[in-house]
């Protein structure tokens, strides 16, 4: 009998077929199983920054409304079992067994990717469980990812910049072509704030979408204040004419009201088109509760430190603002490292405005950035970083400079911050 560990490893086994940017595997699959994706209703999210982070909100806000509602987001953390989600519960474990023994020569047969794979399983697993909704998050892009073959009542864009210019393209609107084509004829449209150029090829896009909501027209967000581990925000609905006051939110950051209010949007919509009333109460103590991993968060205090995926310009510049705006510190100290498919120069010009404590790792990966790179363009500014290769021992010297009223951002690819959580989920 297979056990999960072993299914686990045979699926990660799967990462030898290289991405392939295309469908026909992806549907070759769900015929095989009977296109469980057309079992439920679908909110579909793309963009850049913030989709995780939306994608969590809107499962959140539905279910404590009473929908029965899956999530499926990429990539995990600590396990993967946090990939796909039930109302915050993991997918079953025999699942994945049972998934992989019916669905394994037919996957090795095509050569499926890893993702293609296991974006079948989540298809599968909401069909089998009886949900009432699923909010399903794109991996790359969205013209040819894995999930753009479902046909959504809802999609959701954040904000889209600069990210994975290889696959996507070099420019903006190119990126966001690919984000925008998961638009459906006849949806409904939420769409988050955009860069000028981004919008013009969204809103022409749009077109094909029933309806769409803009987010930077139908909502105002007052007295937006940042605390070290939550926000709190005023929401004013300016369609409805309605505010909702003091929404506390537990995750850290000003950006996440923008994604809270993105959120507000598409699970309103969602519950009224199933006949269920909105509680402005019910969101409020849903997002007061709502956890989301590795987005800014604080994994301890006095000192602080911080653990954030963020590994684009953008997503930089949001963490940067979060810390400028929490108050002064007598020091802060930064640990950071990247893959190289990222533009690190931009970023590491902006981390030295504000860092110049800092020491340089690599994620346990084949195509990490070399901590030296990222020291010797420290150097250009005057910040004499240090380069440390092992992140188990960049992550303990880091911690062991640290007096009690410093702060440690610890800022960069989800492998980074996946191994530092699972070395700490080790020590528990």
């Amino acid at each position: 009998m297979t056990t999960y560990a072993e299914t686990i490893q045979e699926l990660f086994d799967l990462q030898k077929f290289s991405i392939k940017m295309g469908l026909e595997n992806i549907r070759a699959l769900c015929d095989f199983l009977g296109n469980p994706q057309d079992n439920y209703p679908l909110i579909h999210i793309a963009g850049t920054n913030g989709k995780g982070s939306t994608a969590r909100m809107i499962q959140a806000i539905l279910s404590a409304h009473g929908l029965h509602t899956g999530l499926y987001t990429s990539p995990h953390l600590v396990d993967f079992s946090e990939r796909i989600t039930i109302d915050e519960a993991p997918v079953a474990k025999e699942f994945i067994v049972s998934f992989w023994q019916q669905a394994a020569p037919l996957v090795k047969e095509l050569r499926s990717t890893f993702f293609d794979t296991t974006t079948a399983l989540a298809f599968a697993y909401f069909s089998a469980r009886q949900v009432d909704a699923a909010v399903i998050e794109t991996g790359l892009g969205g013209r040819l990812d894995s999930t753009n073959i479902v046909k959504p009542s809802a999609v959701v864009i954040t904000p889209v910049s600069i990210d994975h210019v290889q696959q996507l393209g070099r420019n903006l609107p190119s990126i966001a072509a690919e984000k925008g084509a998961i638009i459906k004829t006849g949806c409904t449209l939420f769409l988050a704030r955009q860069n000028k150029k981004a919008a013009e090829i969204l809103h022409e896009m749009a077109k094909k979408a029933q309806e769409t909501c803009d987010l930077s027209t139908e909502i105002r967000l007052r007295n937006v204040q940042q605390m070290p581990a939550r926000t709190r925000f005023d929401l004013v609905d300016r369609r409805r004419r309605l505010e909702i006051r003091d929404i506390d939110l537990g995750l850290a950051g000003d950006f996440q009201a923008a994604n809270a209010a993105l959120a507000y949007l598409c699970a309103r919509w969602f519950l009224t088109r199933a006949g269920i009333a909105f509680s402005g109460a019910i969101m409020k103590q849903a997002l007061a509760t709502i956890t989301w991993r590795g987005r800014l968060q604080r994994i301890s205090t006095a000192p602080d430190i911080y653990l954030d995926v963020s590994h684009n310009y953008a997503g930089i510049k949001q963490i940067l603002s979060f810390i400028e705006g929490i108050g002064t510190i007598k020091t802060r100290h930064l640990l950071f490292g990247l893959l190289d498919d990222k533009a690190y120069k931009p970023i590491i010009r902006r981390l030295q405005t504000v860092f110049k404590n800092v020491m340089l790792t690599q994620p346990r990966h084949e195509r990490a950035l070399p901590a030296g790179l990222l020291a010797d363009e420290f150097f250009k500014y005057g910040v004499r970083a240090k380069p440390v290769v092992s992140l188990e021992e960049a992550f303990r010297q880091a911690v062991k400079k640290l007096k009690r009223q410093d702060q440690l951002f610890v800022i960069g690819s989800h492998f980074l911050i996946g191994e530092i959580l699972r070395g700490l989920h080790k020590n528990t």
